[in-house]
């Protein structure tokens, strides 16, 4: 059988012996339930979402079935940004940083379900949120995730300054008070605009690379 080592703080610890809790049978249990509902949202995308990153998808997957199309991780992205009002959003907003649109990839077809790379993001959206010890996953994880190392994003929110770990505290901060005028700045760069154009155009090279592989 395979060992993990589980930390706690102190206190945690000594109130968990004195209560004599099993710490192995309930972290086994733990695991468990989350490697269930992580493979339930895997294979069918259905997850515990706040009722705007619901509306949201449900809007896209509309609009994007009526194109032929599938929702990509890039329309997730785009469908947050325009949406405006909702965490994910907010929170890049109050970090003084307007992003450009993603483009929308009109390479494929589609019904309007979600693409293989719009489930990859929801699921680490969905580890960002049992880190933050949420109990729901809502477009300020998403944002997160599509920050950090290994999102196909992560280059173009480096280039404005902001990493995933910024945008967690921002987010942490406005969740314990949403009036907060407190707010993370991005890390200051004088290459950021000349940064940010080299993603760009990687980003429209890419799409022309697709495009012309179709024909």
């Amino acid at each position: 059988m395979g060992k993990v080592n589980v930390y706690l703080p102190n206190d945690l610890e000594r109130a968990v012996r004195a209560a004599g809790l099993s710490i192995s049978a309930i972290c086994q249990a733990a695991l468990q339930r989350e490697l269930a509902r992580l493979q339930r949202l895997r294979s069918t995308g259905q997850a515990a979402f706040t009722p705007r990153l619901a509306a949201i998808i449900e809007a896209l997957k509309s609009d994007l079935a009526a194109q032929g199309r599938d929702v990509t991780a890039r329309d997730l992205l785009c469908g947050i940004l325009k949406h405006g009002d909702n965490l994910g959003a907010r929170a890049v907003a109050a970090m003084g940083v307007e992003l450009p649109s993603p483009r929308r990839s009109e390479a494929g077809g589609g019904n309007g379900s979600l693409a293989p790379d719009a489930i990859d993001a929801l699921c680490e959206a969905y580890k960002v949120s049992l880190d933050m010890r949420h109990d729901w996953l809502g477009t300020e994880h998403v944002v997160i995730a599509l920050a950090a190392d290994g999102s196909p994003f992560r280059e173009m929110f480096a280039a404005l300054g902001i990493s995933d770990r910024l945008l967690r505290q921002q987010v942490e901060r406005m969740i314990a008070n949403p009036w907060t005028t407190d707010h993370v700045k991005p890390v200051e760069d004088h290459m950021q605009l000349e940064r940010l154009n080299q993603e760009v155009q990687r980003l429209a090279a890419e799409l022309g690379r697709l495009q012309e592989g179709e024909r």
